[in-house]
Order: C-alpha cells, then structure tokens, then sequence
C-alpha cells in the first residue's frame, strides 16, 4: 500500500503541474483566439480561405492533453485521500473526471483529426455544425464543451470536499469550489445566454482560480511525498 501511495503521490504532482501549465497555455491562446471566434461570420468560403491552422491548434491541443492530464490528477487525489467518510465524494470526483476526459477528448481529437484536416483541404461538406464559429456555442462543439465543462467543474465540487485540516487543505478546498462554481456558466450559458462581458469575466474568475487551486494542490502532493 505504502508503494502504491508514493507512486499516487509522484504522479499526482506531476499531473497537477501538466494540468496548470495546460492550463496556463490554454487560457492564453484561446484568449488570443478570441477574435476570430467572436468575429461575424463570413460564410464558409471566406471561413476555409482565410483559416489559419496555427492559432486554431494552439489552444485546441492543450485542451486535448488537459483531458487526460485532469482525470489523472482526480485519480491520485482519490488514491491518497480516500476514507470511508470521504470515498462517496472521491468516487463522484472521478465519475465525472471521466465523464469530462471521454467526451473533450472525443471533441478536440476530432477538430485536430477531421476539422483542421478538411478546412486545409478545402472540403467543407457536412463540416458547419462542427466548426468553433457561429452558431458556436449552438453547435457540435459547443453543446459538448458546454456539457463536457460542466462535468469537469462537478469533478472539482466534489473534489472540494476531500481538503480539510490545515491551511493548505483548507486553500485547495476553497480554490476548487469557487472553480467548480464559476466553470458552471459554461454549461448555462448556451441554454440561458448571458451577456459576453459577464462571461468572459466569469472565464476570467475560472481560469485565476482554477490556476490556483492547482498550484497549491502541487504543493500538497509535494509535501504529501517528503513525509511518505
């Protein structure tokens, strides 16, 4: 057991830095995308002729690895902190860690794999409903990442509840509540939209606490290490 704990520890620490710094490198790009996902929409022609691989792919492909990077994490967390008062808990932080990581990654595989692919090429049939452009977020993509976050933000609620004692703990806790909270939007706001202020800066709120919460959970799976 005293094995399977350390290797849950080496491996948490280092899913949560991969879960930050994909984080951290998502939030980045994406907001530099945010142009051209707001933009008018042109038609598919002018779509396909002016799309450009290199922006599209940079925040698709941390949003790819960070499915599986995420559901790792979960695992550790569930692996060291699991009791019987908390296993309820660990176990639904894990179902809809899974539920997140089967559904985006299907999402973004399939942008990289099929939608890159075909813009490139030039061959739009069957293609619109799939693109991250109007009618986004009533699109394929959209409804996906709307139900996709919404689990993800789930799996951090309840992930919430297994941090308690010192100030650390009670930090992370906080962190990945707030987390869970405001990622819900991203599930609301297709069916009742909200203004696009309100939503960036509730993305804002997301990704700031989100990134926190990360970095101290790495700082608790270091310390949970030294004293395995």
């Amino acid at each position: 057991m005293a094995v399977i704990n350390k290797s849950a520890k080496q491996l948490g620490f280092w899913a949560s830095v991969s879960t930050c710094i994909l984080i951290l490198w998502f939030s980045i790009a994406f907001g530099l995308y945010q142009p051209i996902l707001h933009a008018t929409w042109p038609g598919m022609a002018t779509y396909v002729n002016t799309f450009k691989v290199g922006p599209f792919l940079a925040w698709v492909i941390p949003c790819f690895l960070l499915t599986v990077s995420f559901l790792l994490m979960i695992v550790c967390i569930h692996t060291i902190t699991t009791s019987e008062d908390k296993k309820l808990w660990s176990l639904l932080a894990i179902l809809f860690a899974l539920g997140y990581t089967t559904i985006l990654s299907s999402c973004y595989y399939i942008q990289i794999v099929v939608v890159e692919y075909n813009l490139v090429h030039h061959s739009t049939e069957g293609l619109s409903l799939m693109l991250f452009a109007p009618p986004y977020p009533h699109s394929i993509p959209g409804a996906l990442e709307g139900i996709g976050y919404a689990f993800m933000s789930l799996s951090f609620i309840f992930a919430s509840k297994l941090f308690s004692g010192d100030k650390l703990s009670k930090w992370i806790k906080r962190s990945f509540l707030i987390s869970g909270l405001t990622g819900l939007i991203v599930f609301t706001d297709p069916i009742f939209p909200l203004p696009l202020p309100i939503t960036l800066i509730d993305a804002f709120a997301n990704a700031i606490f989100m990134l926190t919460g990360l970095i101290l959970v790495s700082i608790w799976f270091k310390r949970t290490l030294k004293t395995s």
